[in-house]
């Protein structure tokens, strides 16, 4: 194998034979040889995708633990001010370290390149079988490699909004020594957008494992609708056409999909209810017995919770948390005291850290509140809540009108959230700034901040202090460095400032 690969596909043989299933349905330990260039049925297929959750989860260092520290580079979350040493002071500043910071550019790009490279085998050695008398089987299988589809395009989506210019690989077989870094242009129009594409078109509208585990054809038309929203915007501006594609995407899920918003919102963060379907699209389903985590054990108590003190890895920014609507959401998602002895309870402002607490994944708990650092829930990708609002955006933007739907939208996700004002403005910048802002407020600590934040390009204006003095002003983008280990054995030229 070629030695841009060697890291990779290491990884894959380490993940493939040590990790279990996310959705533990088939139960089976998926070893590279099990990647069968041609499956014998649908099962078998079936086991190879599943094994692809594995490698993107990569045991929890990988999109769930990942995805979330890189976060601390939007204004919604940030890390504790009083550990010593602590890097994630790097993403607060917006001055990413490439050696301090190594492990988080290099496990993302691993984890997605190692879920590309299986998907690539997938999607290339499984035959789909041909004429009227195979139409069953055909779909069946269809139905099934569209999962391999829609990962290697999530993937894709993933590395060109984190690293930008990207190694293509299509066909694990045409991989060259001196493979180049393509565009982000061609990254889309190569990978991304065809690969989501397919996924629409062979993914069922009910899902494989019945659970938002696995992907649907309409989790593939949010991820798509997301696509073409960020193309509308930071990079490659495409603007209103783009949008209004959004807007179709959206629209269609919104009038035909059938989903709905949970009642209440605390009810999509119960671990009781996390199977639950009308709302989740996709998103990651971890359990602690059965060996497949989530990081959310420690990571959001604060260091002097009592009894069992957190990891505080991640806190609320107070500036956000104090600009956040009233009502039962901020109830869910903020906590504000704690007790630090069995006798005392403090306000967050008199705490150690001196900053809210985020107890959205509280529901999680494996045992006692800070009993664990393994713990259940889902890591979400896609929600129903994130179909309205982009919809809400997309409409509004494509046309510059506020259309009775987008107002529909955003009140809907605004009723369930118990504030006491609703958006009802018509003026188009005055809508768009509402669900922009409500975007943020959904999805507080969901690994959507950053990316909402670029595509419009507004970190100069949540950020303005940091942002004057970032390395993303001085290099004029918001890349993340190819890790140092990718560029020793390519000889690349890294992302401006690294």
């Amino acid at each position: 194998m070629k030695r841009i690969l060697y890291t990779i596909l290491t990884s894959v043989l380490l993940l493939a034979t040590s990790c279990v299933d996310l959705d533990q349905e088939p139960k089976s330990f998926i070893t590279e040889e099990e990647y069968i260039e041609t499956p014998k049925d649908a099962a078998s297929v079936a086991r190879s995708v599943t094994g692809l959750y594995n490698n993107l989860w990569q045991e929890n260092y990988g999109f769930n633990c990942r995805i979330m520290r890189i976060n601390v580079l939007a204004d919604d979350i940030v890390g504790s001010p009083t550990k010593s040493g602590n890097v994630l002071n790097y993403y607060t500043d917006l001055i990413p370290n490439l050696f301090a910071n190594n492990d988080d550019f290099f496990v993302p790009w691993s984890c997605f390149y190692t879920t590309i490279i299986n998907s690539n085998k997938i999607i290339n050695g499984t035959p789909i079988p041909t004429g009227t008398e195979n139409e069953a089987k055909a779909k069946e299988l269809q139905s099934i490699v569209g999962e391999a589809y829609f990962l290697r395009g999530l993937c894709y989506f993933y590395i060109a909004r984190l690293f930008g210019d990207a190694p293509l690989i299509l066909d694990n077989s045409t991989v060259s020594v001196n493979q180049p870094r393509i565009s982000v242009a061609e990254l889309y129009e190569k990978a991304i957008v065809p690969s989501m594409k397919q996924a629409v078109a062979w993914l069922p509208e009910k899902s494989r494992t019945k659970t938002s585990a696995s992907p649907t054809k309409w989790a593939a038309k949010a991820c798509l609708a997301d696509i073409y929203m960020t193309m509308a915007g930071w990079p490659l501006k495409k603007g209103t056409e783009y949008y209004a594609l959004a807007a179709t995407e959206t629209e269609d899920i919104i009038k035909h999909s059938g989903l709905s918003l949970s009642k209440e919102y605390s009810d999509l963060w119960k671990e009781a209810l996390k199977g639950n379907t009308n709302e989740h699209m996709f998103a990651m389903h971890h359990s602690a017995a059965l060996k497949v985590p989530s990081q959310y054990g420690k990571s959001f108590y604060p260091v002097d919770f009592s009894p069992k003190a957190g990891w505080a890895d991640y806190y609320g920014s107070e500036a956000f948390m104090l600009k956040y609507p009233e009502g039962k959401r901020k109830v869910w998602n903020y906590m504000l005291e704690w007790p630090i002895s069995s006798t005392k309870t403090v306000n967050y402002k008199q705490s150690k850290d001196g900053l809210p607490a985020i107890s959205k994944y509280y529901d999680y708990n494996e045992g006692a509140p800070a009993n664990s650092p393994l713990s259940n829930g889902i890591t979400p990708f896609y929600r129903y809540a994130d179909v309205l609002l982009m919809y809400a955006e997309a409409s509004n933007l494509a046309t510059g009108t506020v259309n009775p739907l987008a107002l529909k939208c955003i009140q809907e996700v605004q009723t369930r959230a118990g504030v006491a004002t609703l958006t009802t403005t018509t003026d188009s910048k005055a809508f768009d700034t509402a669900v922009f802002a409500e975007r943020g407020w959904e999805f507080v600590a969901e690994f959507k901040r950053w990316f909402d934040l670029v595509r419009r390009e507004k970190l100069s204006e949540v950020k303005p202090e940091k942002y004057a003095t970032s390395l993303f002003k001085a290099n004029n983008h918001y890349y993340l460095p190819i890790p140092y280990t990718q560029i020793d054995m390519t000889g690349w030229a890294n992302n401006a400032g690294y």
